[in-house]
C-alpha cells in the first residue's frame, strides 16, 4: 500500500513549511527566509533556514535540508508513508492508498483508511452524545449539573457536550447499528475488552467533552462524572492515546484558543475543560488546559506558536502549586529551545487565586472582573518559584541550600547575561542572600549544565541519524547550480553538454535522476523534485538553493553555460588521455593493441588543442 505521485503532491501544496517547521523551531524573520535553532542538533547561534517560497529547509549545523515531508520524519521519527499521513491530517487533505505504491507501511501505525475510519466514529459519536444531551430523557442529570453549574446554553452548544449513557452497552449498540464493528470501536477507544472478552463502553453516564484538533475535527472525549456514579469513579475518564491522538501534544480548547492566544499575546493555562469552558465563556478565548497529563514540552512549543506570555492559572491548593512548579519548569527546559523565560523572550506568570477556588468558581461567584483582577495580579514565576521551593524544603539549613541550588539551576538557564544579573538580583532579595553568593551558585549550575551540553552533542538526538554528504565534483556543483537557477533551460544543458564528459564525476548519478525527472515532466523547480531524492542527495540540493554556492545571474546564464560546457569537455579529454596513457604502460612490448591505443590518444590530442585554440581565438 502507498500513495501515488498525485496525492503526496496535494498534500505538500497544503503544507506550510514554515507553520509545521515553526511548530518545533522557534522562527524569526530574517529577510525572505526564517531563521531559529537547529532542531537536529544543540546550538547557540542559529544555523536552521526555512525559505518560503521554495518549500525547503537547510540546516547549516549538520549539513541536513529537504522539504516538509524530510522535516517531519527527522523530527519525529516516521518513515515516508507516516510524513505523508501526519502532515495530511494536519491539512485536513483525504488520503486513498493504493496498493502496490508508495512501498513501505506507515511507520505511525495504521493505513489511511483505518485513521479515516476512526476520525468518522468520533464525529459520528460526537454528534449522538450531543443530541442525546439535548433530547434523551436519560441525560436529566447531565443537564441538571450544567443548569446548577450555570454553564450558557450557547457555550454548550459551542463546545458540542454530550451525555454518554449509563447502559454498558449504549454506546456500542450505537456504533454497530450505524456500521462500526467491535474493533473499530475498541480502537477508537470508546469501547473496552474485559478479560473474559466481554467488550463494554469506556464512557457511561457522563457529561462528555469532545477533544479536537487544531483543524476543530473531533480526535478524542473527556467524561467528566455525573451524580449517581460509585465513590471510587475517577472525576474524569479521558480517552486513550490512538493513532489520530496523542495527548501530549492536544490542548482542549486550544483550536479556540490560537486567535484569542496571537491578539492577546499570552496564553491562559487552566486545569479541567470546565474551567477553560467557563473563562472563555467570559471572554477569555486563550484559556486551554492539557489532558489527562502533565503538561509537555510539546504543549509548551504549541502555545509558543502564538504567544509570549504563558499564565498558569491553576487550582488554589497544594496540588495545584505543585502542578504550577512542574508547568513552569517545563516552560523554562522548552525554553532553551524554543524562547521562553530561559532567554528571557516569554513571559511566565502564575495566578494565585482564592483559597479553595478554580477559575470556573470564581468566575461564577465574581464575574469576568473577578477574574481579570486575579489575571492582572498574577506573580512572576520566578518570584513563586522561590516561595514555592521554600515550602518544599522548608528552613533548615539543608532546606535553604536545596531552595538556593533549585533557583541558581532555573536561573542559569538564561542566556542573556544582563537579564541574568536582573533575576539574580531579584531571586537574591527574595531568598534574603548576597547576590555574589547566589551568582556564584548560578555560575556553577551554568558550568554543570555546559558540561552535560557537550556530552550530548557528541550523540546525534534519537531518530535523527546524519548522513555522510554526498560527494559531489567542484565542476559539477556549477552545473547544478545553472540547472536549478534556470530549470525550463534543462533542454539547452542537454544540447550543449555531453553527458559522456560526466563518466565517473561525484555527482553523474544525480544528474541522471534529475534529467529523467525533468524528461518525464516530474520536476519544474526544487519544491517538485525533493520528495523523489535521497536524503544526501537533497542536503547537497538545499544547500545550493541555500547560497553556498555563487550561482550565475540571468543574463549571464547561457556564458556560463557555454564556459562551463568547454571545461567539463576538456576535463574529459584530460582523464581519457591519462586513461590511455596509463593502458600504454601496462602493455608489453610490440602488443598489437598499442598502435589502436596510440590513435585513439592522437584523436585525444587533437579535439584538445582545437578546444584549447576555440577560446584563443576569441580572444584574440
Amino acid at each position: 500500500m502507498g500513495f501515488s505521485a498525485e496525492a503526496i503532491e496535494r498534500v505538500r501544496r497544503a503544507s506550510d513549511l514554515v507553520e509545521v517547521a515553526g511548530s518545533v523551531v522557534q522562527l524569526k524573520r530574517v529577510g525572505s527566509n526564517f531563521r531559529g535553532l537547529s532542531p537536529f542538533k544543540k546550538e547557540k547561534t542559529p544555523s536552521f533556514y526555512v525559505h518560503p517560497d521554495k518549500q525547503f529547509f537547510k540546516c547549516f549545523s549538520t549539513g541536513t535540508g529537504g522539504d516538509v515531508f524530510r522535516f517531519l520524519m527527522m523530527t519525529e521519527g516516521l518513515d515516508f508513508p507516516a510524513a505523508v499521513r501526519r502532515l495530511a491530517e494536519r491539512a485536513g487533505v483525504h488520503l486513498e492508498e493504493e496498493p502496490g505504491v508508495g512501498g513501505k507501511g506507515g511507520g505511525d501505525g495504521g493505513s489511511g483508511a483505518e485513521r479515516e475510519r476512526l476520525r468518522q466514529i468520533h464525529a459520528s459519536l460526537a454528534l449522538h452524545w450531543r443530541d442525546l444531551l439535548a433530547k434523551d430523557e436519560s441525560a436529566e442529570g447531565a443537564r441538571s449539573y450544567l443548569k446548577e453549574r450555570e454553564i450558557p446554553l450557547e457555550w454548550i452548544a459551542r463546545f458540542g457536550l454530550g451525555y454518554a449513557p449509563a447502559a454498558w452497552t449504549a454506546t456500542l449498540d450505537w456504533g454497530k447499528k450505524n456500521g462500526f464493528s467491535e474493533e473499530e470501536m475498541i480502537a477508537s477507544g470508546v469501547a473496552l475488552r474485559a478479560q473474559s472478552g466481554r467488550v463494554y463502553d469506556r464512557f457511561r453516564n457522563r457529561l462528555m467533552f469532545p477533544i479536537l484538533d487544531e483543524g476543530g475535527r473531533v480526535i478524542a472525549f473527556s467524561g467528566r462524572v455525573l451524580a449517581g456514579a460509585a465513590p471510587e469513579e475517577p472525576k474524569y475518564v479521558n480517552s486513550p492515546e490512538t493513532m489520530i491522538f496523542k495527548k501530549g501534544r492536544v490542548l482542549f480548547g486550544f483550536d479556540r484558543a490560537r486567535r484569542a492566544m496571537a491578539e492577546e499575546g499570552r496564553a491562559i493555562v487552566c486545569e479541567g475543560q470546565l474551567d477553560v469552558l467557563r473563562a472563555q465563556a467570559a471572554g477569555f478565548l486563550e484559556s486551554v488546559a492539557p489532558l489527562g497529563t502533565g503538561f509537555t514540552e510539546e504543549h509548551a512549543k504549541l502555545i509558543g506558536r502564538f504567544a509570549k506570555e504563558i499564565v498558569i492559572c491553576l487550582d488554589a491548593d497544594v496540588a495545584g502549586d505543585r502542578a504550577a512548579g512542574r508547568l513552569g519548569g517545563i516552560l523554562v527546559e522548552g525554553g532553551q529551545g524554543w524562547g521562553g523565560l530561559a532567554k528571557a523572550e516569554l513571559g511566565v506568570k502564575v495566578v494565585r487565586l482564592p483559597s479553595g477556588d478554580d477559575p470556573d468558581s470564581l468566575i461564577r461567584r465574581g464575574g469576568a472582573e473577578a477574574f481579570r483582577e486575579k489575571l492582572d495580579a498574577a506573580v512572576d514565576f520566578l518570584d513563586f518559584y522561590v516561595d514555592w521551593q521554600t515550602q518544599q524544603e522548608g528552613e533548615s539549613p539543608a532546606g535553604r541550600r536545596r531552595v538556593v541550588e533549585a533557583v541558581a539551576k532555573l536561573l542559569g538557564m538564561v542566556e542573556s547575561a544582563v537579564s541574568r544579573a536582573g533575576l539574580v538580583a531579584r531571586a537574591s532579595s527574595r531568598l534574603g542572600l548576597g547576590e555574589n553568593l547566589v551568582m556564584d551558585e548560578v555560575e556553577k549550575a551554568r558550568g554543570v549544565a555546559a558540561k552535560i551540553a557537550i556530552r550530548s552533542e557528541r550523540q546525534e538526538p534519537p531518530g535523527i541519524q546524519i548522513e555522510k554528504p554526498l560527494e559531489v565534483h567542484p565542476v559539477m556543483k556549477e552545473l547544478f547550480l545553472l540547472v536549478l537557477g534556470q530549470p525550463s533551460k534543462f533542454p539547452e544543458v542537454e544540447r550543449r553538454v555531453n553527458e559522456l564528459w560526466l563518466k565517473n564525476l561525484g555527482g553523474e548519478e544525480l544528474y541522471m535522476k534529475v534529467r529523467d525527472l525533468y524528461r518525464n515532466d516530474l520536476w519544474t523547480g526544487l519544491g517538485d523534485l525533493l520528495p523523489q531524492l535521497k536524503a544526501v542527495e537533497q542536503d547537497f540540493l538545499t544547500g545550493l538553493e541555500s547560497g553556498v554556492w555563487e550561482r550565475s545571474e540571468e543574463e549571464d546564464w547561457d556564458k556560463a553555460l557555454e564556459g562551463l560546457g568547454a571545461r567539463l569537455e576538456g576535463d574529459y579529454l584530460r582523464r581519457e588521455a591519462e586513461r590511455l596513457s596509463a593502458k600504454l604502460r601496462a602493455m608489453t612490448a610490440g602488443d598489437p593493441a598499442a598502435v589502436e591505443v596510440l590513435r585513439q590518444q592522437g584523436e585525444l590530442l587533437k579535439k584538445r588543442a582545437r578546444l584549447t585554440a576555440g577560446p584563443a581565438k576569441a580572444n584574440a
